[in-house]
């Protein structure tokens, strides 16, 4: 695990004093910076100044998980959906496949956050569901890492124009507009 990692951050780890934190970024329109700190933080850890909010809305943050194998890594992250805030964002915007980024830092024995906290994960919002009760109401975002669209094929489509392009003279898509109904493929 020390790939990456800074001297500062390796030597602050062999002192064995250390106190991990979550650093989030989440790419709505209006950015939201979140930290599982018990106070607001500030870093520069993408470049330019930033002050990660300790809120309480930051719930919780399933496993981050890292093989050496280029696969689909998915993780969850849970606000709170009380203050109606990210609810509200949820609705209102297109949500999915906004950038997600989650750095781990770590606070000294001084709880100063040593410099260069690291990119754990980084994805796109997938999806969301939003539960709701009489006694708690929350937003959970579905991330996945970037190998979550590897093997998707873009820019096909069940038109004409589409068929033409790749296979110039086919008619089977002639009429794929005009029919309302499902087409059965095959034997029924």
């Amino acid at each position: 695990m020390a790939r990456g990692l800074s001297s500062s951050v390796k030597t602050e780890l062999a002192t064995g004093v250390i106190d991990p934190i979550l650093l989030i970024e989440i790419g709505f329109a209006t950015p939201v910076y979140l930290t599982n700190a018990p106070f607001d933080i500030t870093s520069s850890v993408s470049g330019s100044s930033r002050t990660y909010q300790s809120n309480g809305h930051l719930r919780s943050i399933s496993g981050v998980s890292e093989t050496n194998k280029p696969t689909k890594n998915s993780l969850s992250i849970s606000l709170s959906g009380v203050d109606q805030t990210y609810v509200s964002i949820s609705l209102s915007e297109n949500i999915i496949n906004k950038n997600v980024f989650i750095y781990r830092g770590y606070l000294d024995n001084n709880n100063a956050l040593i410099s260069d906290p690291f990119l754990l994960f980084y994805g796109t919002i997938d999806e969301y569901k939003i539960s709701d009760n009489t006694d708690t109401a929350n937003l959970l975002l579905s991330v996945t890492s970037h190998w979550g669209n590897f093997s998707k094929i873009n820019g096909r489509t069940t038109t004409d124009n589409s068929q033409q392009r790749f296979f110039s003279g086919d008619k089977g898509m002639e009429f794929a507009a005009l029919t309302v109904r499902d087409v059965k493929w095959g034997r029924e």
